[in-house]
Parts: C-alpha cells; sequence; structure tokens
C-alpha cells in the first residue's frame, strides 16, 4: 500500500476540481434535472422526490460502497474518494444555501452544455490529483472484477439505467437526450483535462525522395527530420521513412512541400499531445 499522503499539487488539483464539480452540479445540473449518471444521478433525483439537500445524499449514497469496496481497491483509494465525495458534497450544499442566486433556471440545454463542461473540468483536475469519485466507477471496478465485462461497459451501462430512470421518473424524455449529451460534453472534457488539448503534429513519410523532402524541411521550416530504414512489404524494396513533427499551424506547408517533390508519397499525420525539445514549448 502506497504512502497516505497528498502532495501540495494533487491537492491544489483536487481542491479546484471539488469547487468546480460542485458548481456544475448545484448551478446548472441538479436544478434542471440533468443527470449525469451514477450515484450522482440517483442522488439527483431523489432530492427532487423528497426535497432532501443533494450533497447529503451524494455521500450517504457512496459510503456503502467504499465499504464495500475497502478489501479490493485498498485504504488509500477509499480515503482519497471520500475526501472528494465529502467535500463536493458539502460543497454542493453551502453552494445551495448561500449562492441561490448564482443557479440557472433558464433553458436547459444552457444548463446541460455549461453543467457538462464545467463537471468535466473539475472531474478531470480530481483526477489529475490521483482522486476518485467514486459512484459508477466503483460498481463499474467491481463488475469488471467478477464478469467479463469491461470497465468501460460497466459504466456506460449503469449510467445508461440511472439517466434513463430519470428521464421516467419525471416523465420528461427531454431530459434523457439532454443528460446523454452532458455526459458526453464531461467525458470530453476530462479527456482533455488529462491529455491536454494537441498542439503539434506528428508526420510520417513513405517517399522515394527522402533526402530531398528533408533537406528542404530543415532548410525551410527549420524542423529535424529523423529517418528509418524500412521495407516496402509490397513492392519488396527498401525504403528511409521519415518522421518529422511540427506545429498544427504549419501541416499545410509541410503537406505542399512534399506533394512538390513526389504526388505519390504516403503520409500519415497523428496528433502529439507533448514535446519535449528545441522548437516546441512545454506545456
Amino acid at each position: 500500500m502506497g504512502k497516505m499522503r497528498i502532495d501540495s499539487k494533487d491537492l491544489i488539483y483536487l481542491v479546484f476540481g471539488m469547487i468546480l464539480c460542485a458548481s456544475g452540479y448545484t448551478f446548472f445540473l441538479v436544478p434542471a434535472k440533468i443527470s449525469t449518471g451514477g450515484i450522482a444521478g440517483i442522488s439527483m433525483v431523489l432530492h427532487h422526490i423528497f426535497k432532501t439537500p443533494f450533497g447529503l445524499l451524494l455521500i450517504i449514497l457512496n459510503v456503502p460502497l467504499l465499504l464495500i469496496s475497502v478489501k479490493i481497491f485498498g485504504t488509500l483509494f477509499v480515503i482519497r474518494t471520500l475526501f472528494s465525495i465529502f467535500f463536493i458534497g458539502i460543497l454542493s450544499d453551502i453552494f445551495n444555501l448561500y449562492f441561490k442566486i448564482l443557479i440557472f433556471h433558464g433553458n436547459p440545454l444552457l444548463s446541460t452544455l455549461y453543467g457538462g463542461v464545467i463537471l468535466g473540468i473539475g472531474l478531470g483536475l480530481i483526477f489529475k490529483g490521483k482522486g476518485s469519485t467514486g459512484g459508477s466507477d466503483i460498481i463499474g471496478r467491481l463488475m469488471e472484477r467478477y464478469t467479463s465485462i469491461s470497465l468501460g461497459t460497466s459504466i456506460f451501462i449503469l449510467d445508461s439505467i440511472v439517466i434513463a430512470m430519470a428521464g421516467l421518473i419525471f416523465k420528461n424524455y427531454e431530459l434523457i437526450l439532454y443528460s446523454y449529451l452532458s455526459l458526453y460534453l464531461s467525458s470530453k472534457m476530462i479527456d482533455l483535462v488529462l491529455e491536454g488539448q494537441d498542439y503539434a503534429k506528428g508526420v510520417l513519410i513513405f517517399t522515394n525522395n527522402p533526402e530531398e523532402i528533408s533537406k528542404i524541411i530543415i532548410e525551410k521550416m527549420k524542423r529535424g527530420v529523423s529517418g528509418f530504414n524500412g521495407k516496402g512489404m509490397y513492392s519488396g524494396g527498401d525504403k528511409t521513412i521519415l518522421y518529422c513533427v511540427v506545429s498544427r499551424r504549419e501541416i499545410s506547408i509541410l503537406n505542399k512541400i512534399i506533394e512538390e517533390i513526389d504526388k505519390d508519397a504516403f503520409v500519415v499525420v497523428s496528433n502529439v499531445y507533448e514535446v519535449m525539445g528545441k522548437g516546441f514549448p512545454r506545456r
């Protein structure tokens, strides 16, 4: 078991993540009855039915799952998850009590968009701080452990059931559609926070003129190029495969250079999320 300690950088991620999660729930998603699936979605439904504080329900419903998962996932995972859930729940109820003026009661589409984005950024920061928010994540891990269903599929099934249940209880089909949109947005924002936005392109160039193309890239674009020995399995001939990294705005220039020299060149372009080296700033 690792050290039960949270360093200062992780703590900053966790704190800001919890504030954003609580804001997304309190100011946009919960008032509009937009379910995000999982325990949060169930808490939202119960909140509207019984008028019980959303944050309190979020904490109460997660505790049994965490107690069950101690032996399976370890004490450190449970403590970090409890930390996140407890403060998201407390902050949600504090925001709802003292900042009612900020609660949005307008167009549900705007609630979906802003709530999904804010929640996704918050969750991404929590995950980046090595935290967890429990809920369907824990149930999904348990399902993955004891069944042949993958974690991603498990979580999707659980979230879908909760989202459909919320739509049926509130007798509003549109809420199901809004909920899936919010779920999609939050997942994309989580990926963006964890992986970052691509700011460069990695380019593989299969050409019969590697020397000429690499020379122009080095001289005109001031970018480095690496050559790898390869073999064309169709032609059976030896080839030099070029690889270089350029910024997004330079990709059109590079394509034009390649096309002018070798129209039959085969080019593969991929997104690059991190580059460490001359000519590219660190994130």
